[in-house]
């Protein structure tokens, strides 16, 4: 008998959108104030602005504690074909690819039974159109991923530990997302 863990990693690469999906160990996962920092300095237009993203979303600490809190991990990545470095509308429908595919995985790890996981994303979320923060709860927690970033993980190293590929060819964006559950 399979456990859950190995029926939702089939399930995912399974998917459409996935490009790539495995098991990592969470020993190699690395959390660092510098990109932490990126988040505060608001790179990408999100920082004290939504519901998943710092400060909101939790401390570079606490958020560590949240991922050392399970023992087994699956990684998975999207990528999305852009006309060119600058197709941001491209780049953001291929994070609302990655938001839909992370939906679908949590509602499977949900019909399995499965009650000690957390989802990660990678990037924003994409639930509204605009965010209800600060103003009122979230609409849509289902919707709701921390980014890996916020974690203070590198993604592109952690992509090269895990043995995926960060770089899929010109014109294309790879979006991760990081399951972590208990067996």
């Amino acid at each position: 008998m399979t456990d859950k863990g190995e029926r939702l990693l089939e399930k995912i690469r399974a998917e459409e959108a996935v490009n790539q999906a495995d098991f990592f160990d969470l020993g190699i996962l690395t959390f660092t104030d510098d990109v932490r920092y990126m988040c505060e300095q608001n790179t990408c237009g999100r920082y004290n602005r939504a519901w998943n993203c710092p400060p909101v979303c939790g401390t570079i600490v606490e958020l560590e504690a949240v991922c050392h809190s399970y023992n087994k991990g699956i990684l998975v990545n999207a990528v999305t074909h852009v006309k060119d470095s600058f197709d941001w509308e491209g780049m953001m429908e291929g994070g609302r690819g990655l938001c839909d595919l992370l939906v679908s995985i949590k509602r499977f790890a949900d019909g399995l039974g499965m009650k000690d996981y957390r989802i990660f994303g990678g990037g924003g979320c994409y639930g509204c159109e605009d965010c209800s923060y600060p103003d009122t709860p979230c609409h849509h927690p289902d919707l709701l991923f921390t980014p890996i970033e916020a974690c203070g993980i590198n993604v592109m190293q952690f992509a090269k530990d895990a043995g995926f590929k960060y770089i899929n060819g010109q014109n294309t964006v790879t979006f991760f997302g990081m399951i972590l559950y208990n067996d």
